[in-house]
């Protein structure tokens, strides 16, 4: 009897397990992709149109270190970038278009 018993409760537990296992098999939320292809075109109108030698490496350095964007850094800046955060006073931004 006992071990009817207990595969019994065996048997619900698994099917409990089971149960939580399905539910909580919900969709994930994603965000909207981001526009790779716009970086190299942002930053060649911003090669473009500096006005002296090496001001292209000062912008993307400050761009870098911008402690507006959040975190400061070049990765990160890369994605508000290619998030459209980025406004055209600071980099010409393409991807905001």
């Amino acid at each position: 009897m006992s071990m009817k018993r207990a595969f019994v409760h065996a048997a619900a537990a698994a099917g409990l397990a089971a149960g939580l296992v399905l539910a909580s098999g919900a969709v994930a939320g994603a965000g909207e992709p981001a526009n790779q292809a716009c970086v190299g075109d942002s930053f060649s109108v911003l090669a473009s149109n500096q006005p002296a030698p090496g001001a292209f490496g000062g912008a993307v350095a400050g761009f870098a270190q911008d402690p507006n964007l959040p975190p400061a850094g070049l990765g990160d800046g890369l994605q508000a970038l290619q998030a459209g955060l980025v406004p055209d006073d600071v980099v010409p931004n393409t991807c905001n278009d």
